[in-house]
């Protein structure tokens, strides 16, 4: 089998979106179960933004505070989760989050739109 090269302006262009870093803004201080409502909304507009959204996930970290609110955050998770589409999902403790922030998390997905353009 010969390997093909490609020159860059042929080679396909990147199909997933990444959204990292997401903490609370408006419910900071809330339980962790507000946060996470406050997140996935957010990431929801995100992954709308990049032409693409929830069903097409494919991985998730989540970084709690205190793994002691995972039932609270996941709760929440199942809720919004496409079913038959979970993403892989990781959860660890962060005891460095900042101040009155009990959650984080990034996901990866698919991008759904051939030929889309960020603005």
């Amino acid at each position: 089998m010969a390997i093909e090269h490609l020159p860059v302006d042929e080679a396909s262009p990147l199909q997933t979106v990444h959204i990292i870093g997401q903490i609370a803004s408006t419910t900071i201080g809330a339980g962790v179960g507000a946060q996470t409502i406050e997140i996935l909304d957010r990431i929801d507009a995100l992954l709308s933004d990049a032409g693409t959204d929830r069903s097409e996930l494919v991985q998730a970290n989540i970084w709690l505070r205190d793994l002691k609110a995972f039932g609270e955050m996941n709760t929440v998770w199942e809720r919004w989760v496409t079913p038959g589409a979970t993403p892989r999902r990781t959860t660890f403790e962060d005891c460095d989050l900042p101040r009155l922030c009990d959650i984080r998390v990034d996901v990866i997905a698919w991008r759904k739109t051939q030929g889309f353009e960020p603005t």
